[in-house]
């Protein structure tokens, strides 16, 4: 799939004002340290040969090569008599030579690219190095960003097979900053709408900085407009990211660029184009109208980028789990509002910032809250002791510590996985996403887990009056407990079934009394993960075990014997434990 290309809709030909040349567009503007020799560009690329060529577009073609160029963190004046004087420095530059068009689009494109850029200077717009205009030669010289264009990374064409989702919200939160520096805060008071944000115009540098690119469609809008409107005769842009009210009524503001980002946003979560045909035959318009619909169901989820999810075992954190949920939320629902279909519904850049601030602070903090090393868990138990044993299970043991954490917990249980077997790995990494991504005061809390030096350890909230089953011969357990634990397990299996803000269905698998632990106020809570199941929200989903798990005692019939699994069989289970 290409990506998207820039179109243009002309809505009255005779309006269409032709390029000036360059001395009148700039005037007032000391330019001549920018300007480099048309012979200096030839010689560093071999007469602009194709061995040098990065890139091709409508306007022009992009070359990469080594070339002295002015070096603007020089203290050096630039009112130097000689031009020969100015410092330079030699780096990797990109060279952009513009096609000459009849339309007259690329020579206009080459003014408004200096006129604009000469003005910025922020780490998240590119930087213009210098250019050359002479005879029918116009090249513009850039900043070479070595990991090339954000579209790049879409569908896996990149050099790269993925992006994390750190990267993503960060490449992200830059875009959002370039823009808001253009609409906002530039030095001279003149403010810019770029009209083309796309993926492609964000290009990335051996950091995986972002900086904004192409401004040969920008705009300077009006100084004095109260409104910070522009009224346009042609609508330009790339028709995807196109806003819909601009193209309806050539109405330009800000709110336009919003829009377009708010497009790239739902290419970072989907890891797809934006005309992807995938949503190109639900919507001739592409992602933004299908992204909007998806939301307001409920099943954006389905739209995630499942590279997000794959497996990395050099981070436990972007297993099965993938991003944070609450991050995923969080940006979401900034990209949402991003595409709203009227300007007047859509955030500025500065609240985007905020907002994309915020789904980077949930990522990383709710990874960072948790972390728990060996050497605490060890110091918690005294080394594992089997003195502060609790239990053994299938996977392993469990032990009773006591630990400060930024939870707050004191008393913990430690579940450390005993791989002496060469099993347990899945169940562990089952259990510990299950945890994180469902809480709910009837399950089991997560303090923390530990994945260091061999060891896979996850440490619980404690429930300091142990499981159910040691209750079940005592008559000091009155009716009204044994009611008010019935409800807790009741309410904990609701959540898990989709019956609470789950966006998918837990089945635990192995519901007993065992299962189901108590704190010091009695209250009930579900347990023991490592053998359920996580499957989307859908009646009729059923599972086909082969091999069906859980406690025989306890496991619904029809389950253990055809390996017909559904919630119900859970709520046999749970049947046993009224009983």
């Amino acid at each position: 799939m290409p990506p998207p290309r820039t179109v243009h809709t002309f809505k009255q030909d005779h309006h269409i004002q032709h390029a000036l040349p360059t001395t009148t567009i700039l005037q007032g503007k000391n330019l001549e340290h920018l300007e480099i020799p048309l012979l200096d560009i030839e010689e560093a690329t071999e007469n602009l040969s194709e061995k040098y060529l990065i890139g091709s577009g409508t306007y022009g073609h992009v070359h990469k090569t080594e070339l002295y160029h002015f070096d603007s963190k020089s203290l050096v004046p630039l009112e130097v008599k000689n031009k020969s004087e100015l410092p330079k420095k030699r780096s990797t530059v990109a060279i952009k030579r513009i096609l000459i068009r009849e339309d007259k689009q690329g020579e206009q494109g080459f003014l408004a690219e200096i006129e604009m850029l000469t003005g910025c200077k922020h780490p998240n717009i590119v930087s213009l190095l210098g250019f050359c205009n002479e005879g029918r030669h116009m090249i513009l010289v850039y900043e070479h960003a070595s990991n090339g264009s954000l579209d790049e990374y879409l569908e896996g064409t990149g050099s790269l097979t993925n992006l994390t989702w750190v990267q993503r919200i960060k490449i992200c939160i830059d875009v959002a900053c370039g823009l808001n520096y253009i609409h906002n805060k530039i030095d001279d008071d003149r403010r810019i709408i770029h009209r083309d944000i796309k993926s492609g115009n964000i290009l990335l540098t051996e950091n995986w900085e972002a900086k904004i690119a192409d401004f040969g469609l920008s705009k300077f809008r009006p100084e004095n407009e109260q409104l910070n409107t522009l009224y346009t005769e042609n609508i330009a842009g790339t028709k995807v990211y196109l806003d819909p009210e601009y193209d309806k009524t050539g109405r330009l503001k800000n709110e336009t660029d919003i829009y377009s980002f708010g497009v790239v946003l739902f290419e970072m979560l989907s890891g797809r184009f934006a005309n992807d045909p995938i949503y190109t035959k639900e919507d001739i318009n592409g992602i933004a109208p299908v992204a909007r619909r998806r939301f307001n169901d409920g099943t954006i989820k389905g739209m995630f980028d499942p590279r997000l999810m794959e497996e990395n075992r050099e981070n436990i954190f972007s297993l099965n789990k993938g991003p944070d949920p609450d991050s995923l939320d969080a940006f979401s629902k900034i990209a949402y509002q991003c595409v709203a279909e009227t300007q007047v519904e859509r955030p500025t850049a500065e609240v985007i910032v905020m907002k994309l601030e915020e789904s980077l602070s949930l990522h990383e903090n709710s990874k960072d809250s948790i972390k728990i090393s060996l050497e605490e868990i060890k110091s918690a138990t005294q080394n594992l002791s089997d003195d502060h044993l609790l239990g053994t299970g299938g996977f392993g043991k469990i032990y009773k510590g006591q630990v400060t954490h930024a939870t707050g917990c004191n008393a913990i249980a430690a579940k450390r996985l005993d791989k002496r077997f060469g099993q347990g790995e899945p169940e562990f990494l089952s259990e510990l996403q299950i945890l994180l991504e469902y809480k709910h005061e009837n399950i089991i809390g997560l303090v923390g887990y530990c994945n260091e030096l061999g060891e896979s350890i996850i440490v619980y909230e404690y429930a300091s009056r142990g499981n159910l089953g040691k209750y079940l011969s005592d008559n000091g357990l009155s009716w009204t407990k044994r009611l008010k634990i019935c409800i807790d397990i009741t309410s904990g299996l609701d959540f898990l079934h989709g019956g609470g803000v789950t966006q998918e269905v837990v089945i635990h698998r192995d519901i007993k009394s065992a299962n189901i632990l108590l704190d010091d106020d009695w209250k009930a809570k579900i347990t023991d993960f490592a053998v359920s199941l996580i499957s989307p929200i859908n009646k009729d989903m059923e599972f086909i075990i082969e091999n069906a798990l859980g406690t025989p005692d306890y496991c619904d019939p029809l389950y253990a014997e055809s390996g017909f699994l559904t919630e119900k069989s859970d709520i046999y289970s749970l049947g046993i434990v009224l009983f």
